[in-house]
């Protein structure tokens, strides 16, 4: 006797094979059988006619680790059809942890947690943050990453400056310590402080011991502007001198350098003819996210945040600052000179709930200031907590990314639900609409891609590139994780100044066979775990 049994469903498989219409039957936690199945066989039949049976999403980027063990049930995801994420990118996990520079690490990641929310950081490497999670669950299942940031962190603190043969020694304990804990791989963001002062041969040591564990090195490169060639160059090298496989996350390019990305992906169809396994991920939105102080100049950005907020206080580094804005410095994306404040929005604020959803050029008309001296004085009286969106990327090259065979989706987003204590701000619209937007706005209406590959880069491509051999595919003896959609009717609904917005169209999500998804509304239990490799 089965559980479950799914009737008259078109199959999309995660292959990308053609749909077929089949029963789909549920024992326990796997796919029992596919195939013409009769009713009296299932304790429970879900008539599904008409609608489209895919494996659960898989998203290849994902910043929820950053909730998970203080907010097990964020909603957002899920009601999307997401039941796995690869989280712990951009070089920004919550794990390893030091009681030396553990403050610093909360003051980064506080824009990310609503004001006064009760944290209790009791964890100290990659091991325990994974079997504290499991001890209490989480909506989805969640993959790590270990992030370069955070692993500097917890050597060095914020400090900006190569690190020295013992320090280095120190982060690559930290890198074996969480692969053996069952990490995927690592993550780095090397736009970020303090990852963003590290030189290439120390990314190039850490990434040889994530190969030792056939681990990923996801890389937030060094740059999605002017240095864009050069970042990616820079990440393929490592990724060929370390062994290491290498995904280039929310791969993207800046409105200025249009047209780029047809030279992005010739340089790694290139390199995956000289053996380097490289592919990428990508969002369907021509804007990106990140927190307030990532505008500033990286010398602004140096020690941490304590040091952030006194620099912006002292009116000659302010002079400084304000100057730099106006220029193109080595490196730096500079999002106030090439993307404009009037499409930089504010998505929170821990403080100054009014400012959300406004661009710093709107803010800066109704106060009779400077954009600049706006922006400053945001992230001073916020603390820095404060998150943007950012309407900087080219459409065109977002759209030719896409359609390339070697990119999945990844969402980029943070953990945000309807209802509870992650529901504040008006976070990025991908948090909310990713992957309807895939199916609907690409795959159907503007006919990017097929469905079945649509559906590919969100199930079984992502899975087989992260190792996950246990789901992403409708086949027998794999995990039933499903999520059922009307092809005809599925839509994201998310807008940038008005994001927390359901999606139309995903009518079952079912995680571990069991269903969690009903109708555009969280039913059932809390039943994620970690993923460990």
């Amino acid at each position: 006797m089965f559980d479950v049994l799914l009737k008259n469903a078109k199959v999309f498989d995660g292959l990308g094979s053609p749909w077929f219409l089949a029963d789909v039957a549920v024992k326990g936690e796997r796919i029992a059988a596919i195939g013409k199945i009769p009713d009296e066989n299932a304790a429970v039949v879900e008539d599904i006619s008409g609608k489209a049976l895919a494996p659960g999403f898989v998203d290849t980027h994902t910043h929820s680790d950053r909730t998970a063990l203080f907010v097990p049930d964020p909603d957002a995801k899920i009601l999307q059809g997401v039941t796995t994420e690869v989280t712990g990118n951009c070089g920004q996990s919550v794990a390893p942890l030091s009681e030396n520079h553990m403050e610093q690490l909360k003051q980064y990641l506080s824009p990310y947690l609503p004001e006064g929310f009760p944290v209790e950081w009791n964890w100290r490497n990659t091991g325990e943050m994974m079997n504290r999670l499991d001890s209490q669950g989480h909506i989805t299942d969640l993959a790590f990453l270990a992030g370069h940031g955070t692993i500097r962190m917890a050597v060095m603190g914020a400090a900006a400056r190569p690190c020295t043969a013992n320090e280095l020694e120190k982060m690559k304990n930290h890198v074996a310590e969480a692969m053996e804990s069952g990490c995927a791989g690592i993550s780095t963001g090397l736009i970020f402080p303090p990852g963003c002062y590290a030189e290439r041969g120390e990314i190039v040591e850490l990434c040889r011991v994530v190969a030792k564990y056939d681990g990923i090195y996801c890389a937030h490169i060094r740059g999605e502007a002017g240095s864009l060639l050069d970042a990616v160059e820079e990440a393929i090298d490592i990724a060929e001198k370390s062994g290491c496989r290498l995904q280039i996350a929310h791969h993207k390019v800046m409105r200025r350098f249009r047209g780029w990305s047809e030279k992005t992906l010739a340089m790694m169809e290139s390199a995956r003819e000289k053996g380097v396994d490289v592919a990428c991920d990508a969002y369907p939105y021509a804007a990106g996210s990140n927190n307030g102080t990532s505008l500033l100049p990286p010398w602004a950005n140096a020690d941490g945040v304590s040091a952030v907020l006194e620099r912006l206080g002292d009116s000659a580094e302010r002079v400084k600052i304000k100057a730099d804005f106006l220029v193109d410095l080595p490196g730096w994306d500079n999002h106030a000179k090439d993307t404009g404040w009037d499409r930089i929005l504010i998505g929170s604020a821990k403080k100054d709930q009014s400012l959300t959803g406004k661009t710093f050029a709107e803010i800066a008309d109704e106060r009779g200031m400077s954009p600049e001296d706006t922006y400053l004085d945001i992230i001073r009286s916020e603390e820095a907590g404060v998150t943007i969106v950012i309407l900087s990327h080219s459409e065109e090259d977002m759209e030719n990314i896409l359609r390339h065979p070697l990119t999945m989706i990844g969402s980029d987003s943070l953990p945000t639900s309807f209802e509870g204590p992650l529901a504040f701000g008006n976070p990025h619209p991908r948090c909310f609409g990713c992957y309807p937007r895939v199916l609907g706005l690409y795959a159907r209406d503007k006919k990017f891609f097929s469905l079945e590959e649509a559906i590919r880069k969100c199930t079984g491509l992502p899975a087989s590139r992260f190792r996950f051999f246990d789901r992403g595919v409708v086949r027998e003896g794999l995990r039933a994780d499903f999520v059922v959609f009307d092809p005809l009717t599925v839509k994201d609904n998310a807008e940038f100044r008005n994001s927390r917005q359901r999606s139309s169209g995903i009518e079952l999500v079912m995680k571990n066979g069991r269903v969690i998804v009903r109708n555009g509304r969280v039913v059932g239990p809390v039943l994620g775990k970690s993923v460990r490799l």
